[in-house]
């Protein structure tokens, strides 16, 4: 009986202690500090770059900030593709 107490004692604060504590929302990313570099220049003698499998990345859709200590979003925010 105190096994199974203790297991589940443990296996009911390993459920509590993953749920909480985590701010990694409010801190910097890296993919945030990222910029556009240039195109890739493809040496003499090699076939050149399929400009139609070119990744073109989408603007972000507006939105407000979130309020300072808000919790992480649960579901990325919609964007939309541009047809060119």
């Amino acid at each position: 009986m105190i096994v199974f107490r203790n297991a589940l004692f443990l296996a009911a604060a390993a459920l509590v202690a993953g749920c909480g504590g985590n701010d990694a929302c409010e801190k910097p990313q890296a993919y945030q500090a990222s910029f556009e570099g240039k195109r890739i220049d493809v040496p003499e003698g090699l076939d050149p770059l399929m400009a139609g499998r070119e990744l073109t990345i989408p603007d972000a859709s507006p939105q407000d900030p979130p309020a300072e200590g808000a919790p992480c979003l649960e579901i990325p925010p919609a964007y939309r593709s541009t047809p060119k």
